[in-house]
Formats: structure tokens, sequence, C-alpha cells
């Protein structure tokens, strides 16, 4: 082999091994991803869940906004504990409805609970929930493919009619209502009313 074509050969294995370890230097990055959640831990079964927004005190259209302002013990965290991007919503129903989902900023939450105000920043589709169950009756966890971007200290809401995602007992107050609906872009508004039962709708965050 000349000397000329022994250049040639080792610049082109310096080229492909700058190129592979060029390549191997992303992987570390996209896996550093991590996942975290807020919202309900989901470690409760829906009950007498489904009450409408003007059952709940909250007059108006039947539509309103449910902000899970409160979770009392392990039952979960209201606020997002990272800034990323929310890429699935996971709940449990009690009976099929119709929600969509928000990211919401919460502030001069009272301290029993039933007063504060929000505003939306971020809203998924419409959402069919199936309320689905085991051949035992027992409420399963339905998973949605969503893209919201969040915010440390922001928390998750839905809009609809009747939340069935819930764990109603003892007269907790888990969730601000909304009447009429946050609306993307509009500022801070103050509640209507207050949804005594626990909202069961966990947001997961990469980060």
């Amino acid at each position: 082999m000349s000397s000329i074509t022994r250049i040639i050969s080792r610049s082109r294995f310096t080229v492909t091994l700058a190129a592979t370890v060029s390549a191997l230097a992303i992987i570390p990055a996209a896996a550093s991803a991590s996942m975290t959640s807020f919202g309900s831990s989901l470690n409760h079964s829906p009950a007498n869940a489904g009450s409408t927004c003007a059952e709940n005190g909250v007059s108006g259209p039947a539509l309103c906004t449910h902000v899970g302002s409160f979770y009392p013990g392990t039952s979960g965290h209201a606020q997002s504990p990272v800034s990323g991007t929310i890429t699935k919503i996971r709940l449990r129903a009690e009976g099929p409805t119709t929600m969509v989902f928000k990211v919401v900023q919460v502030r001069n939450v009272s301290s029993n609970h039933k007063h504060g105000q929000a505003k939306a920043i971020a809203k998924s589709r419409t959402i069919q929930v199936q309320g689905k169950t085991d051949s035992d009756g027992n409420s399963l966890i339905e998973s949605f493919n969503v893209s919201l971007k969040v915010q440390k200290g922001d928390e998750i809401a839905v809009d609809t009619t009747s939340n069935t995602a819930e764990y109603c007992a003892d007269g907790t107050p888990g969730q601000l209502l909304f009447d009429p609906i946050l609306a993307i872009g509009h500022g801070f508004r103050s509640a209507g009313g207050v949804d005594g039962c626990l909202m069961l709708v966990q947001a997961e965050v990469k980060h």
C-alpha cells in the first residue's frame, strides 16, 4: 500500500470515528428526559361522582371548569413540581363523560380551599372518557396522550358538564368551579363555587 493510500485510509477512518462518537454523544441527552406526575395519585376508586355544575351550586351553562386545587394526605399534589410538557393524562372515572383538560395557574386560595382565582394557560382536544371497569366492576385507569406545556406551580383542570372522575366523601373541598369556563388568553377570575370531591385526574410531565 502506498503512503498516499495509507493517508487517505487513515483520514476516512478518522472521519468515520468522529461521526460515530458524535452520534453516541446524542444518545445520553435523549435518554436523560425524566417523567414526573402531579394531580391525583389515583389511589381511590371513583365514588358518588358525576354531579353537575348546577348541583354544586354554580348557575349558568351546564359546562364549567373544575380545578383540582386540593389533595389531602396521600391523594396527590395540586401543583406541578417541574416545568415541561404534559404528554399523558390518566384518570379513573365512574362513568362515561366528555372532558377538555386544561393547564391553569391558581392564586389566592383560601385556607379552607373553598375560594381562589385561576386562569387557563393551555388546553387539550375534547376527550371521550369511557369509565372503564374490570370484570368485577372495579374502576380501571384510562390514559390519553396529550401535549400541553406546563410551568412549575401550574395545576390541572377539566371542562365538563359532569365530572365522573372524582371521589366524594366527607365533603372535602377538592375542586374550585368556574362558570363560564376558563378561556385561554383571559386573566384571573374568582371561583364561582366548589365541588366537595377529590379529582381523580393525573398529569404526566416530560422534563
